[in-house]
Formats: C-alpha cells, structure tokens, sequence
C-alpha cells in the first residue's frame, strides 16, 4: 500500500475525525452541567490503573491527563486524513482546535478558559499524530 492510498480522505477516516471532532466540540463546549458527568465517568474508569499507569498519568493532575488524552484521538485522527509527510500538521490542527475551544469557552457561562489547556490539547494531538506515524512507518516495511 502506498502512502497516497493510505491517505486518501476515505468515507470511515472521514466519518471518525468528524466523529471525533464532534465530541471535542460537545464536551469542551457543554455547560459543566453536561460536561462534569462525563469527566466523573472517565476519571472513575481510570481509578482501575494500576499504581504505575495512575502515577504516569496522572502525575501532573487529573485536568493535564484528561486534556492530554482527550486529544489524542483528534490528534491521530487528523494524522490518518494526511499524506505520511503531511501528517505532522495534525498537531497544529489539533491546537488551532484547542485554541478555537478556549476563546469560545470565555463566552459560556461556567466555563473558564486556561492557556496550559491548549498546551495540554496539543500534547495529546501530537502523542495521538505520533502513535499514527509509527505504525503508517513500520506498515511501510
């Protein structure tokens, strides 16, 4: 398979970035009456780690690790849309998306925008952007 099939802006690859586009936008944009549940949801869920996986993740507090990992998805999903050589520009998207929520956020009630977000977001998009390089490079071999 060559780097131009792989990257060809297919119906299901286009189908999940919206996808994930879209539940970036709903839950970064939700009233923290909507959005709160969820977050409980996840953090609950990640209580199974075990020490190790809990310290890694969570070593900077739980809003880094779940703004790191909400973009990872947006970040890897972008990356699939791309040409290889072009994938890396993934992780702007991903903080122009991080960037575009926060400025929104100053205009929904309850909702405080913070700048370590966007640099949290972008480290989530880039992990994700990474995570598909690797395996597009090795598929190549």
């Amino acid at each position: 398979m060559s780097d131009r099939s792989a990257s060809v802006f297919s119906a299901p690859r286009l189908l999940v970035a919206g996808a994930v586009l879209a539940a970036v936008a709903a839950l970064t944009l939700a009233p923290r009456t909507i959005a709160w549940p969820a977050r409980t949801l996840v953090l609950d869920a990640l209580d199974h780690l075990p020490p190790w996986g809990s310290a890694l993740l969570f070593g900077a507090g739980a809003d880094v690790a779940l703004n790191v990992l909400f973009f990872v998805p947006l970040g890897a999903a972008v990356a699939l849309l791309l040409p290889l050589r072009w994938a890396p520009a993934s992780v702007l998207v991903g903080a122009a998306v991080s960037l575009t929520v926060e400025i929104a956020q100053t205009l929904i009630p309850g909702r405080v925008p913070d700048a370590d977000d966007v640099a949290s977001n972008t480290l989530g998009a880039l992990i994700g952007t990474v995570v598909v390089l690797v395996v597009r490079l090795i598929a190549r071999r």
